[in-house]
Formats: C-alpha cells, sequence, structure tokens
C-alpha cells in the first residue's frame, strides 16, 4: 500500500473515531430539548414574569393601602440664671432640669375612590404589556425552533456530505489501483496515473473541509440544545404547510408574532394618548386614621389621648404651565408612529412570506430535477467504469463522470436542506412554529401560570367597583383580557399533505388595514 494511500485511510480512521453519543433521536425531541432547557428563552421568560408584577402593582392604583407611624420624643432641658429665675417667680421650688417625653402611634387606612380614569388606564396598559410580552415570547420561541431546525438539518446535510465524499475517496483509490495496474501492462500512460492519484487527494482535502463543516454544526446544534448530536433520524415533515401563497398571507396576517406586536403598542400607545388627555381629571380619596399620643415613660394608659378622623379629598389640577397638553400631543404624536410600525410591519411580513414561500418551492423543484440528475449520473459513472476496464473510455471520462455524481448528491443534499428550513421559516412567518403545534406530548411552558399566582395577591372586595367608577367617562371601558394560555418525549405532529407550490411572480395585493383608526 503506498505511502498517500495510506494517509487517506489515516483520514478516515480519525473521522469514525469522532465522538458521536446517542442523545436526541429525532427532530421533536431536539426541538423539546431546545424549548425546555435554551437559556436565552429561559431568561425571557423571567422577562415575562417581570411583567405580571408590574400588573399586579398596577392594580395597587386602585386598591386600599395602610401605615403605621410611631414616633417618641424625649427631651432634656437645662436652664440658665436668668430663665431660671424667671420659672421660680411662678414656683420657687422648680429645679434647673426638665425632663420630658411624648409618644405618638397612628394607624393610617387610605382608599382611592376615583383618579380620572388614570388608575384603571394604567392596570389597561400593563395587561397590553404583558400580552406584547407574550407575543415576544412567541416570536423568541419561534425563531429558536427554526434555528435548531436549521441546525439538525444542517447537521444531517453535512454528515451525509462527508459520507459522499468517503463513498467518493474509495472509489477514486479503486481507481487509482486500477489505473496503476493498467499503466504496468502497458495500457495507459503515466499523465493517467497522475489523474487518478491528483482526484484522490483533492477528495482527501474536501474530507477534511467536509470533517470542519460537520463539527462546526455540531457546534452550532449544541449551542442551541445544550447536547452535542448523536446519530440523527430523518427529517419529520412538517405540518400544517399552506396549500396556496393567498392562504398562507392570511394566516400570516392573523398570528405572525412581529405583526401582533406592532399592533399591541399602537394599542398602548393609543391608550396613553386617553390618559395624557384625561390627566386633569379630579381625583376623590378617602382616608382614616386612628391614634394615641401622651407620655410614655411613666406610661399610665388613662394618661394617653386619642383622636380618630376621616376624611374625603377631591383635588384636582388647575394650571401648569403647558404640562399636560404638552404630554398629551407627545402621546398622540407616538400613536401616529406606532400606526406605521403596524403599516410597516405588515409590509415587511408580505417580504417574508413570499421569501420563504419561494424559497420551499424554488428548493421542492430543485429536489426534483436533481434526483433525477443523480440517477442520471450514476448509471453515467457504472457505464463508463465498466467501459474504463474494457478500454473504451480514458482516465478523465472516468474522473468527471465519478465528480459529475458527486457533485449531484451533493446538491441534492443542499436542496433537501433548504426546502425543509424555509418550510420552516415560513411557518415562523405565519406564527405556526411552537411547539404546541409542531409536536404532541411535550411539556408546554404555560406563561399565564404565573399571573394567575399572583394576580389575586392584594385583591379587595371592593376592588371591582371601585375599577368600574374609574373607568366612568374613559374611552374604552372594558377591562382588557389577559386569556390564558394552554397547558413525554415529543412527537412531531402529522405532516402537511404533498402539494405543488408554485413560485410566487407578482406581489400580493395589500393586506387590509383592519386595526387602523
Amino acid at each position: 500500500m503506498s505511502r498517500r494511500r495510506s494517509a487517506g485511510l489515516a483520514v478516515l480512521l480519525l473521522a469514525s473515531a469522532a465522538p458521536a453519543a446517542a442523545r436526541a433521536e429525532g427532530i421533536a425531541d431536539a426541538l423539546a430539548r431546545a424549548y425546555q432547557t435554551n437559556p436565552s428563552l429561559q431568561a425571557q421568560r423571567y422577562e415575562l414574569r417581570a411583567l405580571d408584577e408590574a400588573y399586579v402593582r398596577a392594580h395597587s392604583g386602585v386598591r386600599p393601602s395602610a401605615e403605621m407611624r410611631v414616633t417618641a420624643d424625649y427631651a432634656d432641658n437645662r436652664f440658665g440664671d436668668s430663665a431660671q429665675a424667671l420659672r421660680q417667680v411662678a414656683d420657687p421650688t422648680v429645679g434647673r432640669r426638665l425632663e420630658a417625653n411624648q409618644g405618638q402611634a397612628m394607624v393610617i387606612l387610605e382608599q382611592p375612590l376615583y383618579s380620572g380614569g388614570q388608575a384603571s388606564g394604567a392596570i389597561d396598559a400593563a395587561a397590553l404589556r404583558i400580552r406584547g410580552g407574550r407575543t415576544a415570547l412567541r416570536a423568541s420561541e419561534g425563531d429558536l425552533l427554526l434555528q435548531v431546525i436549521a441546525a439538525y438539518a444542517d447537521v444531517r446535510r453535512d454528515s451525509q456530505a462527508l459520507s459522499v465524499r468517503r463513498r467518493n475517496l474509495q472509489a477514486l483509490e479503486r481507481q487509482v489501483d486500477i489505473t496503476l495496474a493498467r499503466q504496468e501492462a502497458g495500457e495507459v500512460t503515466r499523465t493517467d496515473v497522475a489523474q487518478a492519484q491528483a482526484q484522490r487527494q483533492a477528495a482527501l482535502a474536501q474530507i477534511a473541509a467536509a470533517q470542519v463543516q460537520l463539527q462546526s454544526s455540531r457546534a452550532t446544534y449544541a449551542a442551541l440544545v445544550g447536547e452535542y448530536p448523536g446519530e440523527l433520524d430523518a427529517e419529520t415533515a412538517l405540518p400544517l404547510l399552506p396549500a396556496t401563497l393567498d392562504e398562507a398571507l392570511d394566516r400570516a396576517e392573523r398570528d405572525n408574532p412581529e405583526l401582533a406586536q406592532a399592533r399591541l403598542a399602537e394599542q398602548e400607545s393609543r391608550l396613553q394618548a386617553q390618559l395624557a388627555k384625561t390627566a386633569t381629571r379630579p381625583t376623590v380619596t378617602a382616608r382614616t386614621a386612628y391614634g394615641t399620643s401622651g407620655e410614655f415613660a411613666p406610661f399610665y394608659s388613662q394618661d394617653q389621648d386619642s383622636a380618630w378622623t376621616a376624611t374625603v379629598s377631591v383635588s384636582k389640577p388647575l394650571f401648569a404651565g403647558g404640562a399636560y397638553r404638552a404630554a398629551y400631543r407627545e402621546a398622540q404624536n407616538r400613536n401616529g408612529a406606532d400606526l406605521l410600525r403596524v403599516e410597516a410591519a405588515r409590509r415587511q411580513l408580505v417580504q417574508n412570506v413570499l421569501s420563504a414561500w419561494n424559497q420551499a418551492a424554488a428548493a421542492r423543484a430543485n429536489i426534483q430535477v436533481q434526483a433525477a440528475q443523480v440517477a442520471a449520473a450514476e448509471v453515467a459513472f457504472d457505464g463508463m467504469s465498466e467501459e474504463f476496464r474494457v478500454g473504451q473510455r480514458s482516465t478523465l471520462d472516468v474522473l468527471i463522470a465519478e465528480q459529475t455524481l458527486r457533485e449531484a448528491q451533493l446538491s441534492l443534499l443542499g436542496s433537501r436542506r433548504d426546502a425543509y428550513v424555509a418550510e420552516a421559516a415560513l411557518l415562523r412567518q405565519l406564527g405556526l412554529l411552537e411547539m404546541g403545534v409542531l409536536t404532541t406530548g411535550a411539556g408546554l411552558y404555560d406563561p399565564s401560570a404565573h399571573l394567575r399566582e399572583v394576580g389575586r395577591k392584594g385583591v379587595s372586595p371592593w376592588e371591582g367597583l371601585i375599577v368600574a367608577l374609574d373607568r366612568t367617562g374613559r374611552d374604552g371601558r372594558d377591562p382588557l383580557a389577559i386569556p390564558d394560555a394552554g397547558r413525554g418525549r415529543a412527537e412531531m405532529a402529522p405532516a402537511s399533505p404533498e402539494v405543488v407550490r408554485p413560485i410566487a411572480t407578482s406581489a400580493p395585493p395589500p393586506l387590509p388595514a383592519s386595526d387602523r383608526r
């Protein structure tokens, strides 16, 4: 065996020794593991929990508050000659030193009755922010799942590409052996041998590059999923893929998280403009206090004074140097900007859907063409090899046929990966790239569980009445609801039926601006 051939086999042995401990066997397992352990997604869930607490804090504007105040004073007075002489006129027995102490304890209860809509508006704004946070979490989940799908497909593509290149090297090794034997028989020249050996060396370099690419893809997978991949199963077909472009656009209009975020931001800024407009309305607060005061050392309860007070206060801003009108105009301008951002998000959505649709359609079309190309290239290569053995084809003919077959196989692998990832990207734009949609049997994160846990803390029996009263005279009197989110080994949902998705050659009509004022 030649030194160069030994080097080639050594490369193959090193490649086969790479660690490949079995981890996630299927794509559903990889998605579930990333969904449950990815630190970036976990961090965003904690951010959403913080928004839940802000919602509870907003309710404090309509809930009673209590405060206790306890004070203690001690005084030690020493009088000079002049002051002492005056004091002795009234009482000759009085000393120069006078000590005194005083204690006071008070409990204060306060209940806002009406804030001109500011308190109830703050609650609604917090509800909108929670809904926006949940939508942002959906977007982050979709982005993560898309990255995992792409990494999974990359590992499978690169692993198969490495196998193709290894088979290519084996074929070239056989070609070198045959060419050397024919040279000894005088049937070919040194040029033929050099051609075969040069192609074999190129194959060794390509294997090294393919190994580097595979390890890079494995590292990307591990960064997302938390573990290096083992032997991965074939990708499972994705569910709920739309059959037509119009269906895709309609679904994206309803469920795309970025568009939903833009709409929620516009609703919040519109609410802030309403609150700025009513900021000069009067506020009503009820306050009661009970307290005792008297000497605390020595303490005698019969010497303590007690007092109870009840107060209803009404306040209304009259003039603030134009600050209120400026705040209202500022809020209006911000809402106008958010309205335009909704339209910008809608246009970007159309672009993204078209791009993902066409990439998926083109890749699927390429798969059919390249599969036929691979079949033809295999026939051509087998025929060239047989004809070479009987002297009817040159070494170069066989090498070109082998290279054509290899490139066709690699192109087919790339198109399969591109089609799968493009279809996942299309589902991401449609708002369907979610664990609850893609898989069955996976434990789902419930973003409403924490809000249910903390939302009832500190509630007063009359809170609903106060909120209803505070909404009086305010636009949008109905409280904004925060919907609940829904609640093994994960398995992929049933795949979409196979349909031909033609490439879109013209822009679709504009989506309706249904949420404009």
